[in-house]
């Protein structure tokens, strides 16, 4: 290690940024975010610059760097594009003994200024010893992506709680044995969701006992849509849900790729089935859900397409309602949304589409739907699970007079490298869905939109993910 992190208290310290252009700039708002006092020296300043200074954030100095006594600041930074110019000023505050930053200049530079992941007061520095910059932003991407938004709250409220919890545990090894307990337990949980009161409540439970003990001991829920198929659709908040629990219970339709974002330890339970199948039944699956909380599991049931689109989550969390348990509900990418959008369907066109309908192809009781109520013109149908059900669905629309000629789309394994479109109309799609075999999962759609598909389809199997692995295995390879 040649360079020592640290992190630098510049509240209200006179700072100075030497340049005016876009680096310069935004040199200029990284230090007035840690509370700063700010000087741009240059003749010409950005626009964003000009009303930093109007505003009264910055000052700007416009007089040459020879002319300016460098030793009333207490940071440099360089950022000119004149090389000859920012070497002077480097010499000039090591001279001074000052800390003095030349953008992009490993060599001229006291200190580095490394990709920043901001959750404070949780802050994450990466940083490369100047060597490679783009691979830092990258790591920084990376851990964004997992790390909790609300992470900085946790540790507000760490902070706030110190000292009762200092007077609460008499050593320091009882006091590090709470705390390691509180980061993984259900009160850091409630906290990254955004429950504050429930965690106030068990927090003073364990340290003055005020609540009912058993609350402590309950876990949580959490309801995850998992996208269409494609890992890459799948929510941060769910990504990062998956990553932290004990228990998954999981449907059919949740890819593989998903499922390794669990922890190693996690327990994983199949508890969906696919159309005509036997699978665990719902009040199962709610009894499963109660059970595995009640032992303080963070619990994630994870939903394919969207948990409260035909997806039952309804029912799911009504149970955990009916059990007094916490839960939270991360939406997803509907199936027929997702779909949709990788077959280049469009479904609202203007002047073609102003509405569309989501619908299942049996109601409750295996009732039929009233298919000529749902279709209307200027409106696209989105069915779900109608396959099985598609020549009852032709023939009710070809007998209300809907015309024979109305263009239909099915998608088999939507947004998948298994993505199969059957294009089709209202007269035909019957012989066309028994000619091509098809497969569930698959949605149906019907529209005048739907023909548009053939046009502008872009998805080839690889999702972006795949894409990169495979252009960069092939690009290194070239190098190597």
């Amino acid at each position: 290690m040649d360079r020592l992190p640290i992190y630098l208290d510049l509240q209200n310290r006179p700072c100075l940024v030497v340049g005016g252009g876009v680096i310069a700039e935004r040199k200029s708002q990284l230090l007035l975010r840690c509370g700063a006092s700010v000087s741009v020296l240059a003749p010409k300043i950005t626009k964003d610059l000009r009303k930093l200074s109007k505003q009264g954030k910055i000052s700007h100095i416009s007089q040459s760097i020879h002319d300016t006594d460098i030793t009333d600041f207490w940071l440099i930074v360089a950022a000119t594009d004149d090389h000859a110019l920012n070497k002077n000023i480097s010499f000039s505050a090591e001279s001074a003994g000052k800390l003095c930053n030349v953008v992009d200049n490993n060599k001229l530079s006291t200190f580095i200024l490394p990709a920043i992941v901001d959750r404070s007061p949780v802050i994450i520095a990466i940083g490369t010893e100047g060597n490679a910059p783009v691979l830092a932003q990258k790591l920084k991407t990376e851990i964004e992506s997992w790390l909790p938004t609300q992470i900085g709250q946790l540790a507000k409220q760490a902070g706030r709680w110190r000292q009762l919890v200092k007077n609460r545990y008499e050593t320091l090894q009882e006091r590090r044995h709470f705390w390691r307990n509180f980061f993984s337990g259900p009160i850091a949980d409630h906290l990254l969701s955004g429950r504050q009161i429930l965690a106030e409540k068990l927090m003073r439970s364990e340290l003055i006992g005020e609540a009912n003990e058993k609350s402590s001991n309950q876990g949580q829920v959490s309801i995850v849509g998992a996208g269409p198929g494609d890992p890459g659709l799948i929510t941060l908040h769910a990504k990062q849900l998956i990553s932290q629990s004990d228990v998954i219970l999981y449907d059919e339709l949740v890819s593989a790729p998903i499922l390794d974002f669990a922890r190693k330890e996690a327990d994983l339970i199949p508890v969906g089935k696919r159309s005509g199948t036997k699978g665990m039944q719902q009040e199962q699956i709610n009894h499963l859900l109660v059970n595995e909380a009640l032992k303080g599991k963070r619990v994630c049931r994870l939903k394919g397409g969207d948990p409260f689109i035909f997806g039952r989550g309804g029912e799911e969390v009504l149970a955990l309602s009916h059990a007094g348990l916490p839960y939270q509900i991360v939406p997803g990418i509907s199936a027929a949304i997702g779909c949709a959008a990788y077959a280049g369907l469009p479904l609202t066109l203007r002047g073609i589409s102003s509405s569309v309908t989501f619908a299942t192809a049996k109601l409750e009781n295996e009732i039929p739907q009233d298919w000529i109520h749902l279709l209307k013109a200027g409106h696209t149908l989105a069915i779900y699970m109608g396959v099985k059900s598609i020549e009852t669905i032709s023939s009710e629309l070809i007998n209300a007079r809907i015309n024979t000629n109305l263009p239909v789309c099915i998608i088999e394994n939507g947004t998948t490298k298994d993505q199969r479109l059957i294009m089709s109309t209202l007269g035909k799609v019957v012989i066309d869905t028994k000619d091509a075999q098809l497969n569930t999962p698959a949605i149906i759609y019907i529209g005048e939109t739907v023909k548009w598909a053939e046009k502008l389809q872009w998805f080839d199997g690889q999702s972006e993910a795949e894409k990169f692995s495979s252009w960069s295995t092939k690009n290194l390879a070239k190098v190597i």
